[in-house]
């Protein structure tokens, strides 16, 4: 998985590609906990790139999610490819998670 990060008034995007397998999972904990310290609380992932996601990527974006939940904060689905989204609605999770059809309606609900 490639993860480039910018940030869009407070909210911090993760623009991700490639396969979400879980094998970056603790470089992503490790800056999710940064923001935290920096005062970041929104997180938006941006999908779009991701072509796999397993059980471990799963796992690896709702651990980001509740990392930022703690500090009141969120972490926000953008951009969800076929294959991600259905795994995560077979799996009973997508309701879980803010879902957004593009970056900027993520960025633009989280102000």
């Amino acid at each position: 998985m490639a993860m480039k990060e910018r940030k869009v008034g407070g909210v911090a995007v993760f623009e991700l590609s490639g396969n979400l397998m879980g094998d970056d999972a603790d470089k992503f904990q490790g800056r999710l906990h940064s923001l935290k310290s920096e005062g970041t609380k929104i997180v938006v992932l941006d999908m779009g790139g991701v072509h796999l996601m397993n059980s471990s990527g799963v796992g690896m974006i709702i651990a980001g999610m509740k990392t930022m939940r703690e500090v009141g904060g969120d972490l926000k689905l953008a951009r969800l490819p076929e294959r991600p989204y259905t795994i995560l609605a077979v799996s009973r999770l997508l309701p879980v998670f803010d879902v957004f059809k593009t970056v900027d309606e993520a960025v633009a609900a989280s102000q």
